[in-house]
């Protein structure tokens, strides 16, 4: 026994570097090692978590739990319970953590819950010859089954739906039997639901997106902080990784019945797939010294794992191949059978830094203008090119890249990720850009050329849910650098080189005398707060006065010393994270679309990553990570509302905001002082913490102040 507590603690002070546990947290650790929490899940049918052939759960928070038992040395349970244990457990406060709960005030009394990344839209589900009206939904028989989350939300969004709607029985089977035997015309479901994409799905128009929970009992409070620093850690690339993985064997067990797999693998030795001579198409696909890489590659490796046939790869067209990577209904020679889009195009005009903006085709009229396809592209689909002066098809970026710089064409149309990356790639952000954004978004897909077992295959496999999706397309939107460039690269050599020097010098004196270290967490503070200001020009004092704001709130608060001290100077490192976004879309003279403003909400996930890496504190790297919460819950990244946002997130978010309104932008004017006062006052209790927007209030002149003078 005594062994057993010895090497147990050394294999908890051995892994404890990975997170930053407080001095509370790691005794409770050590006085729970041999301990065993019960963490009990309901209808575990998503890849997030599923039972395998054996009964045994799997899915990626069997992984996440793995990883915390890894550095921790706590054991975790699971149990799969029905309905009835469920709701039984959650009433009555027991279990220590519950997955796949719904939120509620009762249940609030007794647990914390944390947003799972197993993310849903509700709608209605219907057979797939039945298209659903929602300005005449009184003509359909809807189907709800009451006591769940999808009762709660149709409750608060359609009360009068969920008043007429028939009540039936989930069967476990989300209540498909009720469409099946024809007793409803449609069944209230979320969109993950229907895993293998048997039935129609029209998500509610005014229901947004929400998650499924994670409910952790109030009686382990450490528990719920322990886990909620893994669930920060837990990185997109991280669950990406880990979904590429269980996808092909959660999908192998939901297909086994229905013989698919069986029938592709008896007609199939390999499967033939071409893709294009494309030197890439980032991101997409690309090619490396070790093969194909990229979004594409990714979903077809995980068709190979699944039907345990090899992937044979041909850039010929004219070969008798299986599935065209690469397809689109606006090819010409579009004459594959079966189509399974996965990839929408949002069309971009390009051009070098001396052209004008574009809002519409009919605006580049008389301009030289290209495309790039590597295929040919039908007639039909040029026609509102009718008065352009020259067009040409190119077929890559870096044929229509040379074309602008040489100014052949004034412009060239392209999609808006390919062409951004291809343009980081070749470090040309100053020389060429974007030049507007039109309406067409064409589709890029699978083409299978004639068999519907495979195509069929390939789409049910196909990531279409949003649980999925938000994951496994970070592929979609992540920059990737192929090559580097060695120009920078010398000139950040040589000035790291030197602020290396530097700081080594410095670290020597600070061995003498704390002071001299102090300096040296400052000038690596002030370094990050520099490159932050080169990254965006429209910045120029703001994080400064982010951070006089912050440290007076604090101060008013009555914080500890500590605290005033540090927000004061790691406030402004609340958006350094946005080094590592775009400039086409940090600089985007318009407003960003959905797809850029889900990229651009990285940089909180970038910026604690950077902050963490300088090792300043919990503070610092809250504040990173946390600033764009909002009090009601509206916020991102993470949703959390209320007091579980840190206070120090909370601080600066309403100094961030103060500030931001204040200032003049390139794609606005700055308010005044009583503007500003007036639109925080009204989001108090919202966007704010009720407490801070009060001592603002009081204190209000002392911001226009330091606005002024700084």
């Amino acid at each position: 026994m005594l062994l057993k507590l010895f090497f147990s603690f050394i294999f908890i002070y051995l892994n404890i570097f990975a997170i930053q546990f407080s001095t509370e947290e790691i005794n409770w650790i050590k006085k729970n090692y041999d301990k065993t929490f019960n963490v009990y899940v309901y209808n575990p049918k998503h890849i997030y978590l599923y039972e395998n052939e054996d009964g045994n759960l799997r899915g990626v928070y069997i992984n996440f739990f793995e990883n915390i038992t890894n550095q921790t040395g706590l054991n975790f349970n699971f149990k799969s319970l029905e309905k009835s244990e469920m709701q039984d457990i959650l009433n009555n406060g027991k279990g220590d953590v519950i997955f796949n709960a719904s939120k509620s005030k009762e249940r609030e009394k007794h647990y914390s819950f944390l947003p799972t990344l197993n993310s849903y839209t509700l709608g209605l589900y219907s057979k797939s010859d039945t298209i659903i009206d929602f300005q005449n939904l009184d003509k359909y028989k809807v189907g709800l089954i009451p006591t769940t989350s999808d009762f709660i939300l149709l409750d608060k969004f359609y009360p009068d739906l969920k008043n007429k709607a028939i009540s039936i029985n989930d069967k476990e089977n989300f209540g498909f039997w009720a469409l099946e035997s024809g007793l409803v015309d449609a069944v209230v479901g979320k969109s993950s639901n229907d895993i293998l994409k048997n039935y129609r799905f029209t998500p509610f128009e005014n229901i947004p997106s929400t998650h499924l929970w994670m409910a952790i009992n109030k009686n382990e409070p450490i528990l719920e902080s322990i886990i909620s620093k893994f669930k920060v850690e837990f990185t997109t690339k991280y669950v990406a990784n880990v979904l590429k993985n269980e996808r092909p064997i959660f999908y192998k067990q939901l297909l086994s019945k229905e013989l698919i797999i069986k029938r592709v693998q008896r007609r199939y030795s390999s499967l033939k797939v071409f893709i294009p001579e494309a030197k890439g198409m980032l991101p997409l696909f690309y090619k490396t010294k070790s093969g194909y890489k990229g979004y594409v590659i990714d979903r077809l490796e995980e068709l190979s794992k699944l039907t345990e046939l090899p992937i044979v790869y041909t850039q010929n067209p004219n070969d008798d191949y299986d599935i065209k990577a690469i397809d689109s209904k606006l090819f010409e020679n579009n004459s594959n059978a079966y189509f399974i889009p996965y990839y929408k195009v949002q069309v971009a005009a390009f051009s070098n830094r001396n052209q004008n903006f574009l809002d519409t085709y009919q605006s580049a009229e008389n301009k030289k203008v290209g495309i790039i396809s590597f295929e040919k592209i039908n007639p039909y689909f040029l026609n509102f090119l009718p008065n352009f002066k020259f067009y040409k098809i190119y077929p890559d970026t870096d044929s229509a890249l040379d074309a602008i710089l040489k100014n052949e064409i004034d412009y060239v149309y392209a999609d808006f990720k390919i062409m951004s990356m291809a343009i980081g790639n070749r470090y040309l952000d100053d020389k060429v850009q974007v030049a507007g954004f039109l309406g067409n978004s064409p589709k890029i897909g699978f083409g299978i050329k004639k068999d519907p077992d495979l195509a069929k295959l390939v789409d049910k496999i196909f990531p279409n849910h949003l649980a999925e999706i938000q994951i496994l397309q970070t592929e979609l939107t992540v920059p990737k650098r192929l090559s580097p460039n060695y120009q920078y690269l010398l000139f950040v050599f040589s000035s790291m080189s030197l602020l290396i020097a530097t700081l080594f010098y410095l670290l020597r004196k600070a061995t003498i005398a704390s002071k001299k270290e102090k300096r040296i967490t400052k000038a690596l503070v002030e370094s990050f707060e520099a490159a932050n200001e080169l990254n965006d020009e429209d910045t120029g004092n703001h994080i400064l006065r982010v951070n006089l704001y912050s440290k007076f709130l604090a101060e008013k608060l009555k914080c500890s010393n500590k605290f005033i001290k540090e927000i004061g100077e790691y406030a402004s490192l609340h958006d350094v994270g946005k080094i590592a976004i775009s400039d086409m879309i940090l600089k985007k003279p318009a407003k960003l679309t959905e797809e850029e403003f889900n990229e651009m909400k990285k940089h909180v996930i970038f910026g604690k990553e950077l902050v963490q890496k300088m090792q300043l504190g919990p503070i610092a790297e809250n504040i990173a990570l946390y600033h764009h919460e909002k009090w009601n819950g509206k916020g991102y990244w993470f949703g959390l509302s209320g007091d579980a946002i840190p206070l120090e997130a909370r601080i600066v978010a309403l100094a961030d905001v103060y500030d931001a309104l204040r200032q003049k932008r390139v794609y606005k004017d700055g308010f005044t002082h009583d503007v500003a006062v007036e639109i925080i006052k009204k989001e108090r209790g919202e966007h704010f913490d009720p407490a801070l927007v009060d001592i603002f209030l009081i204190h209000h002149k002392e911001f226009d102040k330091i606005f002024i003078s700084h």
